[in-house]
């Protein structure tokens, strides 16, 4: 009779189990919708804890909290806890890992990876992903992402042969403008030092984009800044096509004094004065910052852009392009 008992009990226990797992599971998915994502990832933990979920429920698990330390990682960047991000994205990339062993072509979760693998400066293992994904799946944006991880590393006629793909492929992708393409494509010949390449493309996408980002009143005055810094450190004169296209942007509000300063409308302390935009905050002073280093350089002046470089590593997001470029300047002024 005892025995029999014992075993009733322990049946139940087991279904209590399986429940309170399954529960969690739920409950986690739940939290994730709402957006608070310490407490779906203390829920997604629990359910895996428990030990009893089928093989579906746990990838369910591992995907939904690999996705929240990705997340979450983003909130520490900004807040420039730079240790705690990259933290967060390796238990993310733990997680999808887990996922991708159990079921390898899933294209989704290559390219969270990869991204996760990108934004953590590793950016060999993020190239792989996409790579894998791309190999499952044609897709422009995950183009645009490897060769992003292939220009952050160096490899720039890689980067730019990806770019040429994305525009070339007959798949649409609704959240892809083609100008934007022409930008990223625009970047890496930049940062190659291939200048008339670069300008060309910025004036395409210029070209492409103005009437879809009309409303942007910050879109177009940091197009025409790069469309101008590439144009100059080509050697162009381009002081007749920047005065035409100064009358498209309001120069007397940030980032339109930019190209009031290149036309030497006004002064640079007068560049960053307070706007509708708001004052000078990180996101502003490290634009500004790599734009005036870039301006000395196309003048010539390598040891007055040093400052203003040094000053954007500082300042800008170690995930931005700015924080990128200025890296790169400052290595060859080593040589």
């Amino acid at each position: 009779m005892r025995s029999l008992f014992a075993a009733i009990c322990m049946v139940l226990f087991v279904t209590d189990v399986q429940a309170a797992g399954v529960a969690d599971l739920r409950a986690a998915q739940a939290a994730a919708e709402k957006g608070t994502g310490d407490e779906a990832i203390q829920l997604f933990t629990q359910a895996l804890a428990a030990g009893d979920l089928s093989a579906d429920d746990q990838l369910i698990a591992r995907k939904g909290r690999g996705r929240e330390y990705s997340a979450k990682s983003l909130i520490a960047d900004a807040f420039n806890r730079l240790d705690d991000g990259k933290r967060l994205r390796d238990n993310a990339i733990a997680d999808f890992s887990a996922v991708l062993a159990a079921k390898p072509e899933d294209v989704a979760i290559l390219t969270e990876r990869g991204q996760a693998y990108h934004m953590n400066q590793q950016f060999d293992p993020a190239v792989a992903d996409f790579s894998a994904a791309l190999k499952l799946k044609a897709s422009p944006p995950t183009l645009l992402q490897r060769a992003t991880s292939l220009r952050a590393k160096g490899a720039y006629d890689q980067a730019i042969a990806d770019c040429t793909a994305a525009l070339a492929s007959d798949i649409k992708d609704a959240n892809l403008d083609v100008w934007d393409i022409y930008n990223e494509r625009g970047y890496a010949e930049f940062l190659a030092a291939r200048y008339d390449a670069a300008a060309a493309d910025f004036d395409k996408a210029l070209e492409l984009g103005a009437s879809s980002r009309a409303d942007d009143v910050l879109w177009m005055p940091y197009q025409i800044a790069w469309l101008h810094l590439a144009d100059a450190r080509a050697g162009h004169d381009d002081s007749k096509k920047l005065d035409g296209l100064a009358g498209k942007v309001n120069l007397k509000q940030w980032p339109g004094t930019l190209i009031a300063y290149f036309l030497g409308q006004i002064k640079l302390e007068e560049v960053s004065a307070a706007s509708n935009h708001g004052a000078m905050g990180r996101g502003r002073e490290c634009s500004l910052s790599l734009f005036v280093g870039e301006d000395a350089l196309a003048r010539g002046n390598r040891e007055q852009a040093r400052q203003p470089m040094l000053r954007a590593r500082e300042v800008c997001n170690i995930h931005t392009l700015q924080y990128l470029v200025a890296g790169t300047e400052l290595d060859r002024m080593k040589n």
